[in-house]
């Protein structure tokens, strides 16, 4: 029978620890260049004669890149 509730020992914990705060640093980057993007493509559609609405609308319902 399988061990469904393995033992780690401290350092396969900090290992992993480590891993996860490396994980969401690099999920941090990614939003904040995502953000980036959205703000981009707000801007250009406002800057191509869509309203503020329509733009927002835009950006909230299409995907980010296309």
């Amino acid at each position: 029978m399988a061990d469904n509730n393995p033992k780690y020992t401290p350092i396969e914990w900090e290992m992993m620890a480590d891993q996860q705060i490396e994980t969401t640093l690099a999920i941090i980057k990614i939003q904040a260049a995502n953000a980036k993007l959205m703000k981009a493509k707000f801007e250009a559609l406002k800057a191509e004669g869509f309203t503020e609405q329509q733009a927002l609308e835009i950006v909230k319902t299409r995907p980010l890149m296309e």
